[in-house]
């Protein structure tokens, strides 16, 4: 890294670049250089964030989750305006197993998201939450969520594949079913 000491990022357009060389290298494999690259970033305090970020991107390639949970902890703990970095860090506790922090961090996604407009991430996390919520047997706060989402509404779930607003409506709703044609009630 020694010629790179002396040439940290100067504007926007030079640290995109140098995040997108990182990925570059991820994608190829070559997860050691693309590691060496974020880690330099985040020796910095200027470009500290974009270099966790980017590292939390380059750890879930190669399938250390943990490590990418503990950047994106850390990027939200200084500058959790993002409903980006919610977003990604509910999708890797929920492919952890922490779904209920999961399920608190999608809804901080939302929440941002929505003061934001930004309804790509609202919308996202809704879904992705809406799924957590099934998983603890939160059928009525599952078929809140996905109530508001666009019909046809879907996205990519690791280790399960496309799932719609539909297809998660139809499970709570079903489950609810049973759980009131139950001859055994559970008190709360």
């Amino acid at each position: 890294m020694g010629k790179m000491e002396s040439t940290r990022p100067k504007s926007e357009l030079e640290l995109a670049s140098i995040l997108k060389t990182a990925y570059d290298y991820a994608c190829r494999k070559n997860y050691e250089k693309a590691i060496e690259l974020c880690d330099w970033l985040v020796q910095d305090s200027s470009t500290e964030i974009a270099g966790r970020r980017e590292r939390a991107a380059v750890k879930t390639l190669m399938g250390d989750v943990d490590g990418a949970i503990v950047d994106l902890q850390y990027v939200l703990e200084i500058d959790g305006l993002e409903p980006a970095d919610f977003h990604a860090l509910g999708i890797l506790l929920f492919q952890n197993g922490s779904t209920i922090e999961a399920i608190e961090r999608f809804g901080d996604a939302v929440k941002i998201g929505e003061a934001a407009k930004n309804y790509y991430y609202t919308n996202s996390s809704l879904l992705f939450r809406a799924e957590a919520k099934l998983k603890t047997c939160d059928f009525e706060g599952a078929l809140s969520d996905v109530s508001g989402l666009p019909d046809g509404y879907k996205t990519y779930f690791s280790g399960t594949g496309m799932r719609s607003k539909e297809d998660i409506a139809d499970e709570a709703s079903a489950a609810l079913e049973r759980k009131a044609q139950s001859k055994f009630q559970f008190k709360k």
